[in-house]
């Protein structure tokens, strides 16, 4: 399990989201939720982009460092 803010491009599931009430809302509002399949477009530094279907999401380092992910083969 790594957070989002260290992985390099590839696929993910979410496992775990580290963040209060307003944190899950918010991520839930850009439509991530946690057991999510995400492909990370692109890393850190910086915003991470990831594509969720065929939607694209960034995700400020902040947000990042407190979702984890794990590798999809």
């Amino acid at each position: 399990m790594m957070p989002l803010s260290s992985v390099p491009p590839g696929k993910y599931r979410i496992v775990e989201i580290a963040g209060g009430r307003n944190f899950l809302m918010r991520l839930s509002n850009m439509g991530v939720l946690k057991g999510d399949m995400i492909t990370v477009i692109k890393p850190a530094p910086g915003p991470v982009i990831i594509a969720k279907g065929q939607t694209r999401i960034g995700i400020g380092p902040g947000m990042a460092n407190r979702i984890y992910v794990v590798p999809q083969t």
